[in-house]
């Protein structure tokens, strides 16, 4: 039994860490700035909810045996400088899971995006064929009960992040995990914070696969240049394996979609070609393990995908709104086209919530330009005391997005916009953030 501090508990996976530990056995203690739904509960239910939000450096003391740090302690957190001043052992959540997970086969999903779906589809392939696995993932999922489960499964499955791992460690999640075999589904520029350049951006990921072991196996999207150049400069053939894959066949029918395998037709609960990539790369990992045709159909058509994807908040004839989870312009644009292509009849309306720290950057917004073109109509959400606070410029930013986009900052200005545009069909309405759009709901807007 140790104790534990962990400094940034309310994350998705810092929270399922910190009830892992407890229940084996360990006294944990920790902190947040902000704690959300559901990490709040259940962190709550476990007697592990911090009394208050905010950093209370005084509650570390030297008995602490070890402190885990998540990506919300910055290098001048209060609780962090307090920790190092009392000589206590530090470590970050990827490098703890790292360790912990060094004896088993490891596999990491990476990418700019598609990492939660692609990770959340494998790991329940692997449940529905009766493959142990544990794993750690971004966001809940229906199947499973948690973002991250460690037991004594020979297999681990991680999503790798390319964000560092904490203000001490620079270093790439996914590179820290060290994996065996990697699924690498697409390269755009993200992270402009932390990565000013694409050609900064485009070194994680050399970084990454240069950290694939003799024998190492790469399975990668075959259909995104950046990906394929990549594996080709930095793979080399007869030390490591490199598999390509390509979107999966599909086909559209009255809003659904459908899959071909084989000669099997496979009824999908999502729609979308990134989807269908995502898709294919777990395919193409499962024939590894002689998976066949029909067991991967059967595993294809009963998912549903992680939490705040796609989430239909109402759907008739004439309307369909939808929230799904995106903010890098590459995602974006991709969660457009799937749009368009599901309700082709319907005119799109995008509402974007621009709240990271990347999406506040006016040199990097304006790829939001290119992403939303095919909207009919574009609507940015933007929170200017969020921006202020993250060191944005409001004005700097309406200004790199140019003409042609319609601003709000304030939520009940936004929820009465939107119920207008509900009542004035035919119309699609598209919710896209990794936000809450200020604890927006479908009643904000008069859906019944």
């Amino acid at each position: 039994m140790r104790r534990v501090h962990i400094i940034g508990i309310g994350g998705s996976v810092m929270h399922a860490l910190a009830l892992h530990l407890q229940q084996a056995g360990n006294i944990v203690t920790g902190s947040d700035n902000r704690i959300e739904e559901p990490a709040r509960s259940r962190l709550a239910a476990a007697n592990l909810l911090p009394p208050e939000e905010g950093w209370f450096p005084d509650r570390l003391s030297p008995d602490i045996e070890l402190v885990i740090i998540g990506m919300h302690a910055r290098p001048d957190n209060p609780e962090l400088l307090r920790a190092q001043a009392l000589g206590l052992p530090i470590i970050d959540m990827p490098t703890f899971i790292a360790k912990a997970a060094e004896q088993k086969h490891r596999i990491v999903v990476a990418g700019s995006h598609g990492k939660t779906t692609t990770t959340a589809l494998l790991v329940y392939a692997f449940q529905k064929l009766g493959i142990p696995v544990d794993w750690l993932i971004g966001a809940r999922t229906p199947a499973l009960q948690t973002t991250l489960r460690l037991t004594d499964a020979p297999t681990f499955t991680f999503e790798g992040d390319e964000y560092p791992a904490s203000a001490l460690n620079p270093q790439p999640k996914a590179a820290v995990y060290r994996p065996h075999w990697l699924i690498l589904n697409g390269i755009a520029w993200d992270h402009a914070n932390v990565y000013p350049t694409p050609e900064r951006y485009l070194q994680v990921f050399e970084h990454l696969l240069q950290t694939l072991p003799k024998g190492g196996v790469c399975f990668y999207n075959a259909s995104d240049p950046s990906v394929k150049l990549l594996v080709e400069k930095v793979l080399r053939p007869g030390w490591q394996m490199a598999i390509p894959y390509n979107e999966l066949p599909h086909f559209r029918r009255e809003g659904r979609w459908f899959v071909r395998l084989g000669r099997r037709v496979v009824p999908v609960r999502f729609w979308g070609r990134h989807n269908l990539l995502n898709a294919a790369a777990v395919w193409r990992l499962l024939q590894e393990f002689f998976v066949e045709d029909r067991d991967f159909a059967e595993i294809l058509s009963t998912f549903e995908l992680p939490e705040q994807r796609q989430v239909v908040w109402y759907r008739d004839a004439e309307r369909v709104v939808v929230r799904d989870f995106a903010h890098a312009p590459s995602k974006v644009q991709a969660v457009i086209q799937a749009v368009r292509e599901t309700f082709p009849k319907l005119p799109l309306t995008v509402v974007l919530e621009l709240h990271t720290y990347s999406s506040l950057q006016p040199s990097y917004a304006t790829q939001y330009q290119k992403a939303v073109r095919s909207a009919k109509e574009c609507w940015i959400f933007l929170d200017e005391k969020v921006a202020w606070e993250k060191g944005a410029d409001p004005v700097s930013l309406r200004m790199s997005l140019g003409k042609g986009v319609r601003w709000f900052s304030d939520r009940q200005a936004l929820a009465t916009a939107l119920c207008e545009a509900f009542h004035h069909p035919p119309r699609a309405i598209l919710l896209l953030s990794s936000g809450t759009f200020a604890g927006l709901t479908p009643q904000d807007i008069g859906i019944p």
